[in-house]
């Protein structure tokens, strides 16, 4: 979207048109841009022709390219950029440790049903039972009734 509002932005500053009669130029141009991604254009990957605008193209240049392969090596490039965004992401993130009967846990409030001033957590409270679902049985330290609490 930042790229559609950026090339707008360029063609209604430039004077010569206004967006709306450039919309079909600017169009094109982005369906002709290669992927960052995928190595190919959206154009290509979708006739199989190698797309540009029209003061781009040389007349005697074969656009024709095989669809299938494009296609192949596109699917290749998205799965390996995926690998390795989830790779990266995972790098970042804390390990989910479970907890386990006898463990003391501390409750975290909710924004909304607080004041700036009042305590981030509540508890402690003791896990008495682990049960299914990523779930435990929490009971108060100073109280009797417990809780089901999932994380």
């Amino acid at each position: 979207m930042s790229v559609l509002k950026s090339m707008l932005t360029a063609v209604e500053t430039s004077g010569d048109k206004s967006w709306q009669d450039a919309l079909g130029e600017v169009q094109l141009a982005i369906n002709c841009t290669l992927n960052r991604v995928t190595k190919a254009s959206p154009l290509e990957l979708l006739i199989g022709k190698v797309a540009r605008p029209l003061s781009l193209m040389c007349s005697e240049v074969d656009n024709k390219v095989n669809i299938e392969s494009v296609r192949e090596t596109a699917s290749e490039n998205i799965q390996r950029r995926a690998d390795y965004d989830k790779t990266r992401f995972d790098r970042t993130k804390a390990k989910v440790l479970n907890f386990e009967i006898g463990d003391f846990v501390l409750l975290e409030n909710e924004e909304r049903n607080q004041t700036k001033l009042d305590a981030k957590f509540k508890g402690p409270f003791k896990v008495i039972e682990v049960l299914d679902g990523d779930r435990y049985r929490l009971k108060a330290i100073n109280s009797k009734p417990t809780y089901k609490y999932s994380r």
